[in-house]
């Protein structure tokens, strides 16, 4: 068996406690520190905020790392840090120090085991199958999304939270690390093997460009209209999905569904993004990338349009799937993007620069769905706008001009 499909699999456990952990299990975390700090809800919620901030913040400093450095040893100290991070978490005595948590040391656990590196590993050990890859590197936020918030639950009512994060930090120290250092291998030419298990070096026109071993500076990427037509199209996306997974429950129990029942769309949306990612990143290896990013869009066009003719259930828990599709889907595209247009030599660079770059977009999106409501008593004004707004987003993208990105693809 090809050694990079071993990789892979380092990948989607970083993935699902990335995640899992400070993602979609960060309300069970804040909850016992609700009661034992009598902290207020807004005040919690900051620590997500600092979180993503944070790791905004240093995502340009990390990409550049991953460029120049061992990524094994990039996400051996993500792990790290994260394990620290729950074992901080666990000591905490004041609100403050929640804080001080979220934005200092989980961060580096945040990028450092997330997408940025595994996105890179797959760019460095795939081309012919690099969306393949993606697709089935990115399942790992899922299956963590899936898993961990029960788990940590489960884990907190039986031994108390206190112990529960301590738990999760040793877990991550005994299990993720020495994986992670056992396993992963930064380039398949360290190991004497080439990208997708070949015989010999790639070098056939379609499956590698000068791209792929030019070394970008970061001002000739911030110079690239590449650079901005990806960033502002997934931003869009990125926000108007942010959005819909924040008011989508809520919207539901507007309806007078009991909010039991509508938490399971959360599933339904969560199960459809795993079966996006691994039907869009086999469809990114075989049409043009740009074509692969207008399907997924098409996909939550057609989610929205569902939402504004109808509130049944039945209907709420169509528009789910088609959301979960588009979602899943824009996530392998958006890593096989970046990787074709600046290459394994400056994957890290690019990317790093793009999340900051797209935040001042993606924070747009929940709390304008949320302005709409107060101001209308519907969402149907927001996703109304958000239609538009990935009108806006597939134009951006028509103008996306790269011959070496479209042989690729």
């Amino acid at each position: 068996m090809f050694y990079g499909w071993r990789v892979l699999g380092i990948t989607l456990l970083t993935q699902a406690l990335q995640a899992g952990l400070l993602i979609y299990a960060f309300g069970v975390i804040i909850l016992p520190f609700a009661e034992e700090f009598d902290a207020s809800r807004e005040t919690l919620m900051f620590a997500s905020a600092l979180l993503s901030l944070s790791s905004n913040v240093i995502s340009p400093f990390a990409g550049v790392q991953v460029d120049r450095r061992s990524l094994r040893g990039l996400m051996m100290f993500g792990a790290t840090m994260m394990a620290l991070g729950f074992f901080a978490l666990s000591q905490v005595r004041a609100t403050w120090q929640i804080l001080v948590v979220f934005a200092l040391i989980l961060p580096a656990g945040n990028l450092l085991l997330g997408q940025l590196t595994s996105s890179a590993l797959m760019t460095q050990w795939f081309h012919r199958l690099r969306g393949r890859a993606m697709g089935l590197s990115a399942i790992g936020t899922s299956i963590g999304g899936l898993t961990l918030p029960a788990l940590l639950a489960v884990l907190m009512q039986t031994y108390g939270w206190r112990t529960a994060f301590t738990i999760i930090g040793v877990a991550v120290l005994i299990v993720a690390l020495p994986l992670i250092r056992l396993v992963v291998i930064d380039r398949p030419e360290q190991a004497g093997l080439h990208p997708d298990g070949a015989q010999n070096a790639i070098r056939s026109e379609g499956t590698e460009t000068s791209a792929d071993t030019r070394n970008w500076t970061m001002k000739e990427i911030l110079s690239s209209p590449v650079f901005w037509r990806v960033t502002i199209t997934i931003g869009i996306v990125l926000s108007v999905y942010l959005a819909l997974l924040a008011n989508l429950v809520p919207h539901a129990t507007d309806q007078g569904i009991s909010t039991t029942t509508a938490s399971l769309l959360m599933s339904i949306l969560a199960v459809f993004a795993i079966l996006g990612k691994l039907g869009f990143g086999l469809l990114a290896d075989k049409i043009p990338l740009r074509n692969a990013l207008w399907a997924a869009m098409l996909l939550m066009a057609a989610g929205l349009m569902v939402l504004l003719s109808s509130a049944s259930y039945v209907a709420l828990s169509l528009a789910c799937g088609l959301l979960g599709l588009a979602a899943g889907g824009q996530l392998p595209i958006w890593g096989a993007l970046v990787a074709r247009g600046f290459g394994r030599e400056s994957f890290g660079r690019a990317l790093g620069l793009m999340n900051p770059a797209m935040m001042p977009i993606t924070l747009v999106g929940p709390p304008l769905a949320g302005r709409v409501f107060d101001q209308t008593g519907s969402y149907d004004w927001a996703f109304q706008m958000f239609l538009a707004a990935l009108i806006v987003a597939a134009i951006v993208l028509a103008g996306l001009r790269l011959p070496a990105l479209e042989q690729a693809a």
